[in-house]
């Protein structure tokens, strides 16, 4: 294994951790560009297997110090690996049947990495096409939150769509019935009956959403809880409202 300073690109992924670089290697084994193991990664039952993949395959194998590992991110497992490609999703694709069902979630400001990457592995888990986040005051795609999506960084597209109001209007002119979660809101996430085409919108924990992206909803839902002062963590309540949503579109 070379031992060198090999950096990243602007037109690459930075995926670190065990189980959502095994993913990238399982979902873009062809869009591998470079793997970085800790030193001594060859005594370790985890990573021998990401070391036998670049060998088979002839892709660049480095041996990085922890220090520069953990510069990335600090839960790294010794493991780092190049992607070349990210899942891609595009409003024109989606075809005119009203009926089909698409689950979409837009994030209202939320800037915490964690958030982002739980919500991309529930999102995953439960059939989401893609998560929506605006162009301000949101958190990307970093090492972070691939690393905590266990692979759903994989599956799902994190797409910046610019104005996230104008781009919830657009969605609507395709079939879509957009829901706000909101605390206020008199109809529970038990008594809705959500359409075949959803986006559902979570907001910040301490605002929630932006009255532009509120003025935009066609219904706010509200989740039960027992202490109307406190709050869920955004990634729960995505997770909450997806599962509801996932399972009245299996179980109508």
């Amino acid at each position: 294994m070379k031992s060198s300073g090999g950096r990243a690109n602007s037109n690459t992924r930075t995926v670190i951790g065990l189980h959502a670089s095994r993913e990238a290697l399982k979902v873009r084994p062809d869009k591998i560009t470079e793997i970085w193991v800790k030193n001594g990664a060859e005594r370790s039952a985890d990573l021998l297997p990401f070391i036998d993949f670049a060998k088979k395959r002839r892709i660049k194998l480095l041996t990085k110090p922890d220090g520069f590992l953990d510069k990335i991110a600090s839960s790294h497992q010794g493991i780092c690996v190049l992607v070349s490609e990210t899942p891609q999703f595009d409003v024109d694709d989606i075809g005119s049947d009203h009926t089909e069902k698409i689950i979409l979630l837009a994030l209202d400001e939320i800037t915490d990495p964690h958030n982002v990457g739980a919500v991309l592995r529930t999102a995953w888990l439960l059939g989401a096409k893609a998560v929506l986040v605006p162009e301000n005051r949101s958190a990307h795609l970093t090492p972070a939150a691939i690393k905590v999506a266990s692979g759903g960084a994989e599956h799902v597209p994190l797409v910046n769509v610019g104005n996230l109001s104008h781009y919830l209007t657009s969605l609507k002119d395709k079939g879509f019935w957009v829901y706000g979660l909101a605390a206020e809101a008199k109809s529970s996430l038990w008594q809705t009956k959500f359409n075949e085409r959803v986006v559902l919108i979570v907001g910040s924990e301490d605002k929630g959403m932006r009255s532009t992206t509120a003025n935009v909803c066609d219904e706010l839902v509200s989740i039960p809880q027992q202490d109307s002062h406190a709050s869920f963590n955004a990634s729960v309540a995505a997770s909450l409202v997806l599962y509801e949503v996932a399972r009245q579109h299996k179980n109508p």
